[in-house]
């Protein structure tokens, strides 16, 4: 038992160090489809994305830990909020992807890292 949760506790420390890099990175990516969306903007998004896709694995391997001793993640809402970014995509809605990674996604991310933070 001790394997796997030093294993959990590793992979929430490396979720932690790439969340340093993808919360700024996501703070750009909005910044720049609310104002002047530039020609690698989508492609940008989309490493963003993937980096998202990341952290939500990490979460579904952690969750227990993260959610200990009090649930911080509603696992319906964040099934809710990629339904909407996959309904964004799907619509080439990008204004409403940024709002979505502003108002939902970003709020997630830093839960992730204040969680992980508590095992370091």
């Amino acid at each position: 038992m001790d394997s796997i949760r030093e294993q959990k506790l590793e992979a929430l420390k490396n979720a932690a160090d790439y969340l340093e890099r993808l919360i700024p990175a996501m703070e750009s990516v909005i910044a720049e489809i609310r104002g002047d969306m530039k020609e690698d903007t989508v492609d940008f998004l989309l490493q963003i994305i993937d980096g998202f896709n990341f952290i939500v694995e990490t979460y579904n391997v952690t969750g227990d830990l993260i959610n200990s001793p009090e649930v911080l993640i509603n696992d319906d809402e964040l099934e809710k909020t990629v339904g909407k970014l996959s309904s964004g995509f799907s619509r080439k809605d990008y204004p409403a992807i940024a709002e979505e990674l502003s108002e939902a996604v970003i709020p997630f991310l830093k839960v992730i890292k204040a969680a992980a933070a508590r095992y370091e």
